[in-house]
């Protein structure tokens, strides 16, 4: 046998094998033997390493791939995770899209392992398929039942995923919650305010809000900065925290500056930035007479205003080293009294409606 001939018989072994590999696919099935020899005849070999990108989300759609060896992933890109929606070995086929359309790829497909894979491009299997519409009818068909499985697959994929990030960020957010309740008890401690005090006027603040219609959005942002509202002090030096003597103007001064240093402690923690205004401007008044901006009525952030007005409710019925606790219906009055002065009037009318519910829970608690 010379040369050439040698050459011919290599040549028909390997398109037999490509041949049979090509029958071995199901989306084939409808070909007939002479066009799979045909379509073998189009065949590329390419082999990647594991790893290696076969087709890139975004890129044109110009071949497809039938996999002869190895495995592969497909990926979809959400934001800057690549989610995996399925692996595929020996026998299948992907970029099927390229053979009914001209658009870029949807997904990526990367090889997990060493691949061989036979590439065919459209235009030659379109060619191919000329000759025979009823194949060509037969291959849409099942291309079509291909993508509504992967349809199927991807949005099982991605309902899964959103499940497995909720849970995620529900345990992270009680994680982050559960830091800044020992973080404000800490606080409580060092202004010797009594124990527990930021977590029950936060807590009260945002039975407040709820009753005004607040959003669980907003609600958490006011559970967060009524915990840290005292968190500025920080900055204030025990001998002006601490003083058991009323405070020097100059004293006062320095300890009217805790809500802007609190503000700015803050700032820089993305989950907190919207608790803010609860930390910054929960000395403001409803007349202009608070402190640090003396803002007025609406200028008051909402959040602040309600702050207020459950943190007056709880240090009138705590214990101070400098007085006892005063009643639920002494700590009222002194609500009512500040009415329209410290407080949005429509903010103590919620609170006036909502007492006798506050008063019980108060009593329980005594008793």
């Amino acid at each position: 046998m010379n040369g050439d001939d040698a050459h011919g018989v290599h040549q028909q072994h390997g398109l037999r094998r490509l041949v049979h590999i090509l029958s071995e696919v199901p989306l084939l099935a409808p070909l007939s033997r002479s066009q799979l020899a045909e379509l073998a005849r189009l065949a590329n070999v390419d082999e990647f390493p594991p790893g290696a990108a076969i087709m890139q989300e975004g890129t044109p759609g110009e071949c497809f791939y039938i996999i002869e060896e190895g495995h592969v992933v497909i990926l979809k890109q959400l934001g800057d995770e690549e989610l995996l929606i399925t692996r595929r070995g020996p026998g299948a086929i992907v970029g099927e899209m390229a053979l009914i359309e001209e658009a870029v790829r949807s997904a990526t497909v990367r090889a997990e392992t060493h691949v061989r894979a036979l590439r065919i491009s459209r235009e030659g299997f379109e060619r191919m398929l000329a000759a025979s519409s009823q194949v060509a009818l037969d291959l849409i068909r099942e291309i079509s039942r291909r993508l509504r499985d992967t349809d199927r697959q991807m949005i099982t994929t991605l309902l899964q995923k959103n499940r497995e990030l909720r849970q995620a960020k529900e345990l992270l957010r009680k994680s982050y919650d559960a830091t800044l309740v020992a973080l404000s008890k800490a606080l409580d401690l060092r202004d010797r305010e009594t124990e527990g005090h930021s977590v029950r006027v936060a807590t009260l603040a945002v039975e407040i809000g709820t009753a005004l219609g607040l959003d669980q959005g907003q609600l958490e942002h006011l559970w967060r900065g009524g915990l840290l509202h005292d968190i500025g002090k920080i900055g204030v030096p025990d001998t002006i925290l601490q003083k058991p003597a009323p405070l020097s103007p100059q004293e006062w001064e320095i300890m009217k500056q805790h809500p802007v240093w609190g503000a700015r402690i803050l700032k820089s923690v993305d989950f907190l930035v919207e608790a803010i205004p609860v930390v910054r401007y929960h000395h403001e008044a409803w007349d202009g007479s608070g402190y640090p901006e003396g803002l007025r009525r609406q200028e008051i952030p909402l959040l602040a205003r309600i702050f207020m007005v459950a943190d007056t409710y709880d240090a009138v019925t705590s214990d101070r080293p400098y007085r006892s606790r005063r009643s639920p219906e002494e700590a009222l009055a002194v609500i009512r009294e500040e009415r329209g002065r410290r407080f949005d009037p429509e903010i103590v009318n919620v609170f006036e409606a909502l007492f006798p519910r506050i008063r019980r829970a108060a009593l329980s608690t005594v008793s």
